[in-house]
């Protein structure tokens, strides 16, 4: 062996320089082998040691190995093409719609994107997406009443489609709601964002932020409603996942810690409110009761007796101012 190295060095330099002249990947390789040798001898007797199937993987990558060479030098070999050619084919390739008003709306440019919009439902009236994203461009633009109806629309659509709901209409059409007001639409808002959140909740890890977003969405809605007491079970909900998701600093998780307080504090009032009015209610009767004792007005039997007499006086009178014999006149031997 010392023989062999002398000569290499004598041919083409040292050891050293010929290691130097290696590529990376040549290096490790080498090294492999080296260790592999001190671990057990050759590679040769590693091969020879190595069970059939790990024999038959290392010859199947191998072979795939020997095949994406091939596949490199033919594809090496073959004319390139030239760049006119690549771009002739690229402006064959119609753009898609949706994207350029996915673009206008990132933008912030509604008017446009409700014109490209409401162009393509004129070719297909029915479509969910479009009708979709056509209310989420009234949503932005405020325009409540019109957004209603684009995501009743899309619903509908969906609902003919086979009954796959997207979980971001039925939340888009509990936040119009919301924003109209209303008792009736508020009580379709909550049913909306309890569907989204049922939902949400069945999806596991995959539904997380949907379920924070329901829970914060249902408190709004409940607190539109004047139902503080549920809407801050709704909103601490909400907090304890963005606690768990968020930095405990982070802007959202201040912004719920500011409606849950807001919550708690209007719950109270209510409550206080409701046992004032219930009290109140409780004590008119009383109250008239003991004004009318103090006055010194009749009592109730007193009362009745007054109205009972004066009947009876009354009917006597009647009696009287008939001709009827004095049989009939007082059968008992008395006045009636």
């Amino acid at each position: 062996r010392n023989r062999t190295w002398q000569r290499r060095n004598r041919a083409g330099g040292s050891s050293a320089s010929i290691w130097a002249r290696m590529p990376a990947a040549k290096k490790e390789e080498k090294q492999d082998v080296a260790e592999k040798e001190r671990a057990g001898g050759s590679s040769a007797s590693i091969w020879a040691r190595m069970p059939a199937a790990k024999k038959e993987e290392k010859q199947d990558v191998a072979e795939k190995e020997t095949e994406v060479e091939a596949e490199a030098k033919e594809e090496e070999a073959k004319p390139k093409s030239s760049g006119p050619a690549k771009k002739s084919g690229k402006k064959g390739e119609e753009p898609d719609p949706l994207e350029e008003i996915v673009k206008l709306m990132e933008e912030r440019n509604f008017g446009r994107a409700a014109a490209a919009l409401t162009k393509l439902l004129k070719k297909n009236p029915d479509d969910p997406v479009v009708l979709h994203n056509l209310g989420c461009v009234y949503t932005e633009q405020e325009k409540w009443a019109e957004a209603e109806e684009t995501f009743t629309a899309a619903f509908d659509s969906q609902k003919k489609a086979g009954g796959r709901y997207n979980d971001a209409t039925l939340f888009g059409l509990g936040t119009v709601l919301v924003e109209q007001g209303g008792m009736g639409k508020l009580m379709q808002a909550e049913a909306l964002f309890r569907d989204c959140l049922d939902r949400a909740i069945a999806k596991e890890e995959h539904g997380i932020m949907e379920t924070y977003r329901s829970f914060q969405a249902l408190g709004e809605c409940l607190g539109a409603m004047k139902r503080w007491g549920e809407a801050v079970e709704a909103y601490k909900q909400g907090l304890d996942m963005g606690l768990r998701m968020f930095a405990e600093d982070h802007p959202r998780n201040q912004a719920s810690r500011a409606m849950v307080a807001r919550a708690e504090r209007l719950a109270r009032l209510q409550k206080y409110m409701r046992i004032g009015l219930w009290t109140a209610t409780a004590a008119v009767p009383v109250f008239c009761a003991l004004m009318w004792n103090y006055v010194g007005g009749p009592s109730p039997f007193e009362l009745i007796h007054t109205l009972t007499g004066y009947n009876m006086s009354a009917s006597s009178a009647v009696v009287a101012t008939l001709d009827l014999p004095d049989d009939v006149r007082a059968p008992h031997g008395g006045e009636f």
